[in-house]
C-alpha cells in the first residue's frame, strides 16, 4: 500500500506539549491538529481509533442515557438522532454512521427501540473490528487484533473468578477466541493457550488482585506492543497511530493516578526525541 510520510510533523512532534512546562495536548486537540495536517485518507484512519467511543455513545443514546456523551467520539448525539429520521424516512437516503452501527440502530429501531445492550455492544465491537480490517492498515489491523485477544482474555478471565460462562460474550474467531470460549465453559482445569505469545503474560496479569498495579501492567503490555508495531515506522501514518495510542493510555493515567501518568508522559516524550534523533541520522546518510 502507498504510505505518506510526515518528516516535518513527526520530527517535531514533542515540540506540541507537556514537557518544559508545556500543557498537555487533549487527545480531541490533536485530532484537530491531525484534521488540519494529514491526507483526508490517513485522517480517516485516525479516526478509526476513536471509533470505540462512538460505540459506547451509541449504546448510551440506545439505552435513552442523554448525558455522558463522550466527545472524544466522531459523531455527536445529533447524529444519532439524524440516522435514526434517515431510517424511518419513506425517501431512501445514505446513513451517516458507519455501517455497522447503522445496522445496530435498524435494529434498535424493528425492536420498537428496544434492544440487549449486551448483545448489540458485540455487535458493535465484531463490526468495528471488521471495518479496522477493512482499512488495509498494517497498523490498525494488527493493533486491534491484539486489543481484540487481551480483552477476550480478560473477559474470559474475569467470568472464571465469579464462575460465569461468557463464552458467549467473547468476540471474534480467530483460534484464541475459540480456545478461550471452550476454557469458559469449562471453567476448571485449563492450560493458558501458548499463542499469541502475550497470552501467558496477560493471564498472569489478569489474576492480580490490586487494581491499579493489573491495569498499569496491562498498559505496559500495550505500550511495549505498539513499539513493536512501530520500530521501523518513523514518518508514516503508523507512527502517529502509534503516538495516538500512547498518548490515550498517558492521559488515562494522569486521570487514574497524576504520578504514573507523569511517568508515562515523561516516557512518551523520550522516545519522541529518540525517535527525532534517529529520523535525523536516516535524513543525513
Amino acid at each position: 500500500m502507498f504510505k505518506r510520510y510526515y518528516h516535518c510533523f513527526i520530527a517535531g512532534l514533542f515540540d506540541l506539549g507537556f514537557d518544559d512546562g508545556k500543557s498537555i495536548p487533549t487527545l480531541e486537540d490533536f485530532r484537530s491538529e491531525l484534521k488540519e495536517i494529514l491526507h483526508p485518507d490517513d485522517f480517516r484512519l485516525a479516526t478509526c481509533l476513536f471509533l470505540p467511543y462512538d460505540n459506547r455513545n451509541l449504546l448510551k443514546f440506545l439505552s435513552g442515557k442523554s448525558d455522558g456523551h463522550d466527545l472524544l467520539g466522531n459523531f455527536s448525539v445529533e447524529d444519532f438522532e439524524e440516522q435514526v429520521r434517515i431510517l424511518d424516512s419513506i425517501i431512501k437516503e445514505n446513513g451517516i454512521l458507519p455501517a455497522y452501527m447503522v445496522e445496530v440502530v435498524r435494529e434498535w429501531i424493528a425492536a420498537e427501540k428496544n434492544i440487549d445492550l449486551i448483545a448489540a455492544e458485540k455487535k458493535l465491537t465484531e463490526g468495528y473490528y471488521s471495518l479496522v480490517n477493512e482499512t488495509g492498515n498494517t497498523f490498525l489491523r494488527k493493533w486491534y487484533a491484539f486489543e481484540l485477544d487481551l480483552n477476550n482474555i480478560l473477559v474470559m478471565k474475569n467470568s472464571m473468578d465469579l464462575g460465569l460462562d461468557t463464552s458467549e460474550q467473547i468476540v471474534g474467531s480467530n483460534q484464541l477466541a475459540e480456545e478461550l470460549r471452550v476454557i469458559s465453559r469449562r471453567k476448571s482445569d485449563f492450560r493458558v493457550p501458548p499463542e499469541p505469545d502475550y497470552a501467558t503474560s496477560v493471564f498472569n496479569i489478569a489474576g492480580e488482585n490490586e487494581f491499579l498495579e493489573r491495569e498499569m501492567k496491562i498498559d505496559i503490555v500495550r505500550w511495549n506492543y505498539i513499539n513493536d508495531l512501530i520500530f521501523f515506522e518513523y514518518f508514516t501514518i503508523e507512527f502517529i497511530l502509534g503516538y495516538m495510542v500512547k498518548l490515550s493510555i498517558a492521559l488515562r493515567w494522569k486521570n487514574l493516578d497524576p504520578d504514573r501518568g507523569e511517568e508515562m508522559l515523561k516516557l512518551l516524550v523520550s522516545e519522541l526525541k529518540e525517535t527525532n534523533d534517529k529520523s535525523k541520522e536516516i535524513e543525513q546518510n
